[in-house]
């Protein structure tokens, strides 16, 4: 089994980090500013994004040369690669980066919209920081634009 991508975005790349836990994969989004950081990062299996030329040349660490955030998305995908079955799309929390669980309707009552508790029947929360999370309009033009960045069916 291929162990799961694991990335850290430089604190210059939070644009990028919530697409990348859009995808599914597990993102830290922190300032990396010692090579200590770098180090236990990179030990723990992670990629480490950043648009600072102080860490680049150093493996793991990837140097993106866009400033776009869809750019930089094509950058990373055309390098590492990302490939469409890795996908695990809208299965973190975009916050927190800690993996959905499945919310009872019931439990959303008060919570959410009146009128998305009558228009949904499926939700989503994160487990640490409590966010809830449904399919709507949002959702789907994150998927829509998406598989424009990256010519992708999702």
């Amino acid at each position: 089994m291929v162990a799961e991508k694991r990335f850290v975005a430089d604190i210059m790349l939070g644009k990028l980090a919530k697409w990348l836990r859009t995808l599914g994969f597990d993102t830290h989004y922190e300032r990396l500013d010692r090579q200590r950081q770098i180090d236990a990062y990179r030990e723990r299996g992670f990629l480490l994004l950043t648009r600072n030329q102080r860490w680049c040349g150093q493996a793991a660490v990837m140097c993106l040369a866009a400033n776009d955030p869809a750019e930089q998305l094509r950058e990373l995908v055309g390098a590492v690669p990302i490939e469409p079955h890795e996908i695990r799309l809208l299965e973190r929390c975009l916050l927190c980066n800690t993996g959905l669980q499945e919310a009872p309707r019931d439990q959303v009552i008060g919570l959410v919209p009146d009128y998305v508790f009558e228009t949904q029947t499926v939700f989503h929360q994160c487990p640490k920081c409590l966010k809830l999370y449904w399919s709507g309009s949002h959702p789907r033009r994150m998927v829509q634009w998406l598989q424009s960045t990256l010519g992708w069916t999702l």
